[in-house]
């Protein structure tokens, strides 16, 4: 396994936990659609700024709407992890997150979506996202 790839994978959880917290806090003070444009905004900034200095691939191939897709869910994301947190902790909203991700993943990954390589479903993953739905289930009940 690429131990570099995992280490910059668990760090982006980080910082999505991070993000969750501060785009909460500014949308308390300033409401959820201000909030979105200000993150976004920034965002496209420093996109704009690493664009400028960061070598630029040659495109090969035609790019088609799916390509884009990122971009429509990047506001509702925010706007949900937000949301979540505001109502519901940064916990338990991480928990939900982490979970529905993980599901999704394993589901993208074994159905081979959107271009993904098409991965069997092992037993010992069914059994890991067996595991996190328990899980998810223990910390909303002890809740």
């Amino acid at each position: 396994m690429q131990y570099l790839a995992l280490f910059a994978s668990a760090l982006s959880g980080v910082f999505m936990a991070l993000q969750g917290v501060f785009n909460s806090r500014l949308s308390e003070k300033v409401g959820l659609f201000r909030s979105n444009l200000y993150v976004h905004g920034i965002a496209l900034g420093l996109a704009f700024i690493l664009y400028l200095f960061a070598p630029h691939p040659v495109i090969r191939e035609k790019l088609t709407f799916v390509d884009f897709l990122g971009g429509f869910l990047a506001p509702a994301i925010i706007l949900l992890v937000a949301y979540g947190i505001a109502r519901s902790g940064a916990f338990y909203a991480t928990v939900a997150i982490v979970a529905a991700q993980t599901l999704s993943a394993a589901l993208l990954d074994n159905l081979g979506l959107f271009g993904l390589e098409k991965r069997p479903f092992t037993f010992t993953e069914f059994l890991g996202g067996v595991l996190i739905v328990v899980g998810v289930y223990l910390v909303l009940k002890i809740k």
